[in-house]
This record gives structure tokens, sequence and C-alpha cells, in this order.
């Protein structure tokens, strides 16, 4: 809800400034300019849509390096995703894509919640005692497919009360857009009058009595502004605030910039050549061999029987088939070593693992095709997740309703394999692992994937692809100075009034316009409900636009 109006700002000719060409800065300035007013966006890089990166390979290839998903809020439901609705308008996504489809006071982290329910699931006597320890590798993987899906750091350094305020959209949908999800954001910029790349913003002059003036770090200036909307990162606001406001920003605004947290959740893309003369559609749909389909290097039951089998586990994704051209292929994987650092739940690193570094061993899974590729001709409405389901498709429910269904089902790994006929296959990694994988060199990180073969026979490679004829793409949102991270949350010591913090306008102390908000904040960070997600950065971009609004109209009400 939009708070009540503020006493008007000086003069008629309104001049704003909007920080940011993502998501929020766009619908901010969109709004601000269908209200008539002169609106200025200030973009660092130089493409519009932020954490929505889609990189365009060839004509035929392009990588989803940022959002995947459209989330809720699309088909017949009252409250629509405003996103999702500006990619049907402009026909790039049918308006009914195909889809797939903890109490709110809890208190902890979501590490605590899956604690309790990896205990009540060992209580339940499901797991029988020769799968303990296979059980043990799975809670691990599912730990990191939760940090990945939350774009948490850690379950360890994420609030549960914060997860459990997390909404979904209603229509519970989650769908992928073919043409990548920054197509949207060219669209709406286009749309705008004046959008400047490279402007890289330094400082925000906005204490003194007359307008607001911003420096950039080439030395470009704007003056005399009435107003200025930022919707940088999270992770900016966190390295620069003390740097990029004059006067400094008030300090319960700082107090929730440092209380917030911001994830790095990585990509990583393989793109196999295809050697391969052979027919590819009839190879492609031959089953593993049974001696290659076991869970571990020790292939029958009885060697699973052991207290802690010898290596890591590669188990493709349950519903993983190899029938069609397309068909997703996800290999899981399970390594040996504790899901927790504190050692929550033991368990030894197997010999093999050794060698390898350690951020290759937050890689939980290999996904040959998926919503991450678009392909030239790929159908419109591809479902996110559908097939494979090793990648996060959409933001999970709380991580308290796990220990509700944690036994309702026996564990029974599944050990069917398939050959992949996808030639690009993407890794997700999280955390200390995402950063430490952005420090290494192109090759460094090559080398240390084409160690998975080797640690899980398990995985087969398309017909005619070879590890040693594979190039690399990779994003870098941890690292990459204009974001500093890529999803925002909240932490273990925050609550949803540091996200109302954050997102409040800061309003003039002197002069004529005292009283009136002059710095407002949007972005993915400002909203409780949709926090870490497009919809959620476009509703507070074009929140604070009606608030300025409201604040510029003669009567100021």
């Amino acid at each position: 809800m939009i708070a009540a109006c503020t006493p008007p700002l000086r003069s008629a000719a309104h001049r704003i400034a909007v920080v940011g060409a993502g998501y929020a800065g766009l619908a901010a300035a969109s709004t601000l300019e269908h209200a008539r007013q002169c609106v200025t966006v200030l973009e660092a890089g130089h493409r519009p849509g932020g954490r929505a990166c889609t990189q365009q390979l060839s004509a035929e290839l392009a990588l989803e390096l940022g959002a995947t998903w459209f989330h809720g809020g699309v088909g017949d439901v009252a409250e629509k995703n405003p996103v999702f609705q500006h990619a049907v308008g402009a026909g790039l996504i049918d308006s009914r894509p195909e889809v797939e489809a903890v109490p709110q006071d809890a208190g902890g982290t979501t590490a605590d919640h899956l604690r309790v329910a990896w205990q009540q699931l060992l209580a339940s006597g499901k797991v029988p005692v020769e799968q303990e320890a296979l059980a043990r590798r799975a809670w691990r993987w599912r730990e990191h497919l939760q940090r990945a899906m939350d774009g948490c750091h850690s379950t360890a350094d994420q609030s549960a009360q914060g997860l459990a305020l997390y909404d979904e959209m209603p229509g519970g949908v989650h769908a992928a857009l073919p043409a990548g999800m920054q197509a949207v954001a060219e669209l709406l910029a286009g749309q705008l009058s004046d959008v400047r790349y490279g402007w890289e913003v330094r400082r925000i002059t906005w204490g003194g009595p007359g307008g607001i003036s911003i420096e950039c770090k080439d030395g470009s200036r704007l003056e005399d502004l009435d107003a200025v909307i930022v919707t940088v990162s999270l992770g900016v606001l966190k390295a620069q605030h003390g740097t990029l406001f004059d006067p400094p920003l008030p300090a319960d605004k700082v107090a929730a910039i440092s209380s917030l947290r911001i994830g790095t959740v990585d990509k990583v893309f393989l793109e196999f050549e295809n050697s391969s003369i052979a027919d590819i559609n009839e190879t492609a749909t031959a089953a593993v061999p049974p001696s290659e389909a076991a869970l571990d290097s020790a292939a029958g039951p009885a060697a699973e029987a052991a207290a802690e089998p010898a290596g890591p586990a590669a188990a493709p994704a349950s519903g993983s088939e190899a029938t069609t051209a397309d068909a997703v292929v996800s290999y899981a994987f399970l390594w040996s070593e504790p899901w927790e650092a504190d050692g929550g739940v033991a368990a030894g690193q197997a010999a093999s693992e050794s060698q390898v570094p350690d951020w290759l061993k937050g890689v939980f899974s290999l996904r040959f095709g998926g919503p991450e590729v678009k392909l030239t001709g790929q159908a419109g409405g591809t479902a996110g997740g559908a097939r494979g389901g090793v990648g996060p498709p959409a933001r999970q429910r709380p991580a308290a309703e796990l220990e509700d269904e944690s036994t309702d089902e026996e564990f029974v790994p599944c050990a069917a394999a398939v050959r992949p006929t996808s030639y690009q296959a993407v890794a997700w990694v999280t955390g200390e692992a995402a950063l430490a994988m952005e420090a290494a060199s192109d090759e460094e990180v090559l080398n240390a994937l084409r160690q998975l073969p080797t640690l899980f026979p398990q995985v087969q490679l398309p017909p005619g692809a070879s590890w040693d004829s594979v190039k690399l793409h990779r994003s870098k949102w941890g690292t990459d100075p204009h974001f500093l991270g890529s999803y925002s949350y909240l932490g273990p010591g925050s609550t949803p009034a540091d996200v109302a913090a954050l997102a409040a306008p800061v309003c003039a102390t002197a002069g004529q316009n005292a009283g009136a908000p002059v710095l407002l904040f949007a972005g993915e960070a400002c909203h409780v409900k949709y926090i870490g997600t497009m919809h959620g950065a476009y509703m507070t971009g074009r929140q604070q636009a009606e608030v300025l609004l409201c604040a510029l109209s003669p009567a100021g009400g």
C-alpha cells in the first residue's frame, strides 16, 4: 500500500533521476513518464535488465545467466505478475504457458528446520540402516538446492521467518521465457525517453537547500534534480552507501542495509562440440548399461550397506527421460562430506574428493538442456524445471513445512541413467563455493569440471561430445561491481522491519521541500513477500514512483 501523501515538491517542471535500469528502475521510470514527468535513467552497465541477463552466443543459442522463471501471477488470477504481463503484451510468451505446478512466526534459521526434518526422517524408520550414509549425501544435496532456490549464501545464514514470509503470487505458476528475461527489460527500456548506459553513479548529493546533484565516475553530472529513485542492488548499497550519499543516509537506513543479506548464486554453462556423425536421435535414446548405472563405484546393494560408501555418488534426477531430442537430463551429485560446516550430519570425506577444489563440491547437479538454454525455434511457454528437476525451478516453500512432509515416503534411491541429447549443460553453485569459482580462471574452472566424470562415472555426455572440446560460460554475480550478489534475503537477525526501513523514502529536512521525499529506494530487497524476484523489484519501483507522484501533485493529496 502507498503511504499518505507528503507535502508537494516545488515547481511544475520536475526533474527526476532513476539510478539503475533493472526491473525496479524501469518500472519507476515508466510510471513517472506516463505521468508526464521528466525522467533520466542512469545505468552503470551497457544493457537493461540488471540481474535478468540473457547472453546471446549466436543467432541460434542464448544462455540465461540470471533470472530464469516467472513466479506466479499468470492465468486467471486477480494479482498479475507485471513482468509476465509485459511479456504477454509483447508476444514473447503465451498467456497460458506450460507450467509446473513454516509458520510465519517461525524462529531460527532455515538450517535449523532442515536439521529437525533430517532427525525426523531418521526417527521415522523410513531410511534403512544400510541406506543412511546415502541419505546423508542426499540431504546435503537438498540443502544446496534450497540455497539456489532461495538465493541465500547458506541456509544457516537465512532467517526461517523471512523464508516463511516469502509468498508466491496467486496461481502457483513457474514459467521460463523462451526469448530470455532480458527481452522484457529491453522492451521497457525502449519505451523510455532518456536511458543513459555507462553512467556509473559515484555520488548523490542531496542534503542542501537546492536541488539534488549526481556525479558519475566519468565526470558526467546531473544537476538541480527534484528527486532520485535508487534501485541499485543491496550488495552495492552495502559496499558503497558510505561514499555514494552526501550527506550519509539516516542511521535506520544504514542499519537495515547492514542487517539484510544478499547471497551469490551462479550458473556455469558448458557448451560441448558435437563431432558425431552418427544418428543422434537413435543413439541418444539408449539407456546406460546396467554396470554404469550404479549410484557409486560400489555398484550393488551389498556395497551400499557399508557404513560409508567409498566415493561420491551421482543419481540422475527422478523423472529424467531421453525419449525425445530435447529431453532434459540431470545428474544429482551426492558428495560424501557433511551438509553442514559444523558437522550436524556426520560423514567422512572420500579420498577421491580430496584432490578437487573445494568449490567444486558446491556443484550439486549438472543438467543437460532445460530453460536456462535458449535455442532458436524453442516453443513458447517452456516450463521451468518441468523435466530434469535438479536445477532450482522456483522459490521453495517455507523450510518448516519440510518437517511435515519428510516422513511421507520411504527413501528410495534411483539409479536409472540416460544419455543426454543436449550439447549445453548448466551447473548451479552458491555461497562461498560460487565466490571461489568466480575467483578461478576459466581454465581452472574447466579443469575442475573435467574431474566430474572420474568422480561420478555415471555422468555421460551426448553423442560425439568430449570434455576436450568444450566452451565455458559463467555468471559472476558475487564479484561484479555493479551487483555484488544475486538475491536478497533476511538473515538470522533480520526482520520485516528492516525491509520496510530500506524501502522508506528519505525526506528533505530543509528548504521549501522540507518533509517531501527526495531519495526513494526500490528493488527486490525492498519487498518482504516477493523478495528476490523480478516482479517484487518491479512492484517496488512502481510503488516508489507513485509515492513520488503523490508528493508532486499540486494539492499534495
